[in-house]
């Protein structure tokens, strides 16, 4: 990603989230869906943070008693996140230059232009980076609960899920997940096995449909998981 590039995804004010969205109607159809579910006062975790669109989005939705904490292990793609949030001073929200997954530690990391994952695709950078878990980062940094967790991480889904089994069992959450398909089929898994796992903690999963966000059935066209307990 060019200087320039990297500065067109600088959002200094509100206006200029407006108009990123009415540019890219695949994150506007998501900002939508988390401002009908999230609530002020939240606690939430953004996984995959990015830019932070979706951080931003959850900061304006909770309030100032709301917390956001957002994960972004990409050197470049945080210093974006980070200068979107001091922007539009955001206090609720703190970035992490982490990978949330089931382990703590390091991960490999491969750099995909605008996105990134832990899927290796031939000719993409690798980078390693620190990770944790959701359930290390609770225990050890955040002892306020959990509300919700949002999640678009290009294969890690069922990865960061496990990594936060014991907060999924002691929390009232929601779980908004991008699901990647050929990610995770490059990993042996599906987003039936992510909703196997969730329903086995206890959870009401709703599969949902690309763009419109409409609950549907044909699980090999979902583009979302939304769950709650």
């Amino acid at each position: 990603m060019s200087e320039s590039e990297q500065t067109e995804l600088v959002l200094p004010n509100w206006n200029a989230f407006e108009d990123y969205l009415s540019n890219h109607p695949h994150e506007a159809a998501e900002v939508t869906f988390v401002e009908s579910v999230v609530e002020p006062g939240m606690k939430a975790i953004d996984v995959g943070a990015n830019m932070g669109v979706i951080t931003m989005a959850l900061s304006r939705g909770i309030g100032r008693r709301g917390k956001v904490c957002a994960f972004e292990p990409l050197p470049r793609y945080f210093r974006i996140l980070e200068g979107n949030l001091l922007a539009n001073d955001l206090h609720n929200a703190k970035a992490f230059q982490l990978a949330l997954t089931d382990h703590v530690g390091a991960v490999d990391f491969y750099d995909k232009n605008r996105s990134s994952g832990i899927v290796w695709e031939e000719g993409v950078p690798r980078i390693e980076v620190a990770s944790t878990t959701i359930d290390d980062f609770v225990d050890e940094r955040w002892k306020q609960g959990l509300d919700l967790i949002a999640m678009d991480c290009e294969g890690s889904e069922l990865l960061v899920l496990r990594g936060a089994e014991n907060t999924l069992r002691s929390n009232h959450i929601k779980v908004f997940c991008e699901i990647h398909h050929g990610f995770l089929s490059s990993l042996g898994q599906s987003i039936g096995d992510v909703i196997e796992y969730l329903d086995q903690l206890g959870f009401e999963v709703q599969a949902l449909s690309s763009g419109g966000m409409q609950a549907t059935d044909v699980l090999d066209s979902a583009g979302y998981v939304f769950a709650w307990n």
